[in-house]
C-alpha cells in the first residue's frame, strides 16, 4: 500500500502542476472566475479535486498508519477485503469523488480568456458568436520559466514531505500495534 502511495503521490503532482500550468494558459484573472463558464466548471472540478486531495491526505496519515497496525497485529486479508470491510466509508467516497471527476472534466473546454474576449466583442456585433475572432495564445515569459520552476520545486517538497511524515506515523502505529498485541 505504502508503494502505492508513492505512485499515487507522484501522479497527484503531475496533475496538479499541468492544472496550474492549463489554467495560467487558459485565464487572465481573477476577473473571469465567475464570469465565464470554463472557469466555473473549473472551480467544481478544482474543488471536487481539492476535496480528493483532503481525502487523500487522511488516508497517507489516519488510513494507512490503521492498515499497518492491523497487518502488525496480525490481520492478513487481502489489502481490498480489509479496506472494504473496516473502512468502506472512505473506499465508496474515493470512487464517488473520482467519479464525479471524471462527469465534470468533458464540461471543461474551450478557454475562459477567449469567453470573456468574445462576450466583450459581442454586446458590440451583429456577428454569430462562433465567427468572432480568438485571442492568440499567451507568449511564453522569464516569469513563466520562474512561477512553474518554484511551483515544481514545492510541490515536490510536498510529496517527499507528506511520504516522509507519513512513513514515521505507520512505523510509530506500527510499533504500538504490536506493544498491544504482544501485552
Amino acid at each position: 500500500m505504502r508503494r502505492f502511495s508513492v505512485t499515487a503521490m507522484t501522479c497527484v503532482t503531475a496533475i496538479a502542476l499541468s492544472g496550474l500550468f492549463l489554467h495560467r494558459e487558459h485565464v487572465d484573472g481573477p476577473s473571469q472566475l465567475a464570469t465565464t463558464m470554463y472557469e466555473r466548471v473549473l472551480g467544481v472540478k478544482i474543488l471536487i479535486f481539492g476535496t480528493m486531495l483532503l481525502l487523500g491526505v487522511f488516508n497517507q496519515f489516519w488510513l494507512h498508519p490503521r492498515v499497518d497496525a492491523l497487518r502488525a497485529a496480525g490481520d492478513q486479508r487481502p489489502l481490498h477485503t480489509l479496506l472494504l470491510r473496516k473502512f468502506p466509508v472512505t473506499v465508496v467516497a474515493d470512487t464517488v469523488l473520482g467519479l464525479t471527476v471524471l462527469f465534470v472534466a468533458p464540461f471543461l473546454h474551450g478557454s475562459a480568456r477567449n469567453q470573456a474576449f468574445k462576450a466583450g466583442i459581442a454586446q458590440h456585433s451583429t456577428i454569430a458568436v462562433d465567427d468572432l475572432p480568438k485571442l492568440p495564445p499567451k507568449e511564453v515569459s522569464m516569469s513563466t520559466w520562474v512561477w512553474g520552476t518554484t511551483e515544481t520545486v514545492t510541490l515536490i517538497a510536498l510529496m517527499i514531505a507528506g511520504y516522509l511524515i507519513s512513513g514515521s506515523l505507520a512505523r510509530r502505529r506500527t510499533t504500538k500495534g504490536a506493544q498491544t498485541v504482544s501485552a
